[in-house]
């Protein structure tokens, strides 16, 4: 009988050092102190020790100093009896000097038949994964740097057309417009074909010459740069609210002083953008825009009850990637929410703190 008892017991073994020496990962058995007590092929194997060089070494000898640091106090927590497991993420020394990178799992374990607690320690090689993502990082962050600066040339280029369009074009527009303006009223009263031509022609030109101002004004806002962001969106919102015949409503409150101007351009464009996206597709008759600082958040709200769209399938869209990308650069996010036939909100959030230390 206690032959047959101890069968199953031994079948048991037999298959935990099966398990234990072909496992595709690391793992090691460690007592309470930290020492390993065994180790298989694949941890031997991703470090480059023999099991009995590993069996040499304290667990906290495997890593740079600051990675073994964090390891052992969540080691000190098992011990304790706080936690009864933990996963992290770190480096690790090989025998050759080289640094490798593993995800950690360690794991108490409790055998009632074992005369004290082991610990089971697994090793995953995540070298080529970590390197994926700082490639990946990199990328982002030069994106990021290339997106600042076309966006800045954008600003650049804007504030050009503009000031040429107001100190050129616009001077010998308004030259030509007076000009029609006197060849208009010296044929006053005559009922002739060339009177109302003349006529037309003024009014025709004053329109271009309104046109013109109006793009430049969009182009590069003198309000925003010597009144301030509250007072250039206020007027943002009168002018498409005439242009577009739409009822504008417009609030703000607890703005604070002296934002950072290229903040404050970084806001205005987009309640630009979303502004003006509303008055144009939105087949509302109003709309609500709100601008306000709350839990240290400078926040712009831009709503309407039109027609509504799928966001999912405007993402890539030129206008909400705009947004996206300009408040990107001072740590901010985008929320679009939106149903078809329910209307639309955007909503424009940036951390204060966060984007005086982004601005350039």
């Amino acid at each position: 009988m206690e032959y047959q008892a101890q069968e199953p017991s031994r079948e048991n073994e037999r298959l935990f050092r099966s398990l234990f020496g072909s496992a595709p990962i690391g793992i090691a058995l460690e007592n309470l102190e930290g020492q390993p007590l065994f180790a298989n092929p694949a941890l031997c194997s991703i470090l480059g020790f023999s099991e009995e060089e590993l069996r040499r070494k304290h667990c906290v000898e495997f890593s740079p100093p600051e990675d073994a640091e964090k390891d052992w106090s969540l080691f000190q927590q098992l011990r304790q009896g706080s936690i009864d497991n933990y996963h992290l993420e770190k480096r690790f020394f090989r025998k050759d000097g080289s640094l490798i990178w593993g995800r950690l799992s360690i794991a108490l374990m409790n055998d009632s038949a074992s005369p004290a607690p082991l610990v089971v320690a697994m090793v995953q090689d995540i070298t080529d994964k970590k390197a994926a993502e700082e490639k990946l990082q990199r990328s982002e962050a030069n994106l990021h740097v290339l997106t600042g600066r076309l966006i800045q040339a954008q600003e650049e280029e804007r504030l050009r057309i503009a000031r040429e369009l107001h100190d050129d074009i616009a001077q010998r527009l308004s030259l030509l417009v007076l000009g029609l303006e006197e060849l208009s009223g010296s044929m006053a009263g005559k009922q002739d074909s060339q009177s109302a031509l003349a006529s037309e022609l003024h009014r025709k030109s004053d329109e271009v010459a309104m046109d013109i101002q109006n793009l430049s004004h969009n182009l590069h806002s003198s309000r925003l740069h010597y009144l301030g962001l509250r007072f250039a969106v206020r007027q943002l919102c009168d002018k498409i609210s005439m242009q577009y015949r739409i009822e504008i409503n417009f609030h703000f409150a607890d703005l604070p002083a002296n934002l950072p101007p290229d903040l404050e351009l970084c806001i205005y464009r987009v309640a630009q953008e979303a502004v003006s996206n509303a008055a144009k597709h939105s087949h509302a008759t109003e709309i609500f825009v709100e601008l306000t600082y709350q839990d240290e958040n400078l926040c712009l709200e831009v709503a309407d009850s039109g027609v509504g769209f799928d966001p999912s399938a405007s993402y890539s869209g030129i206008g909400l990637t705009s947004m996206r990308e300009r408040l990107r650069m001072f740590g901010g996010e985008l929320f679009v929410g939106s149903m078809e036939g329910k209307g639309t909100t955007i909503i424009a959030k940036v951390k204060l703190e966060k984007a005086k230390a982004m601005s350039t």
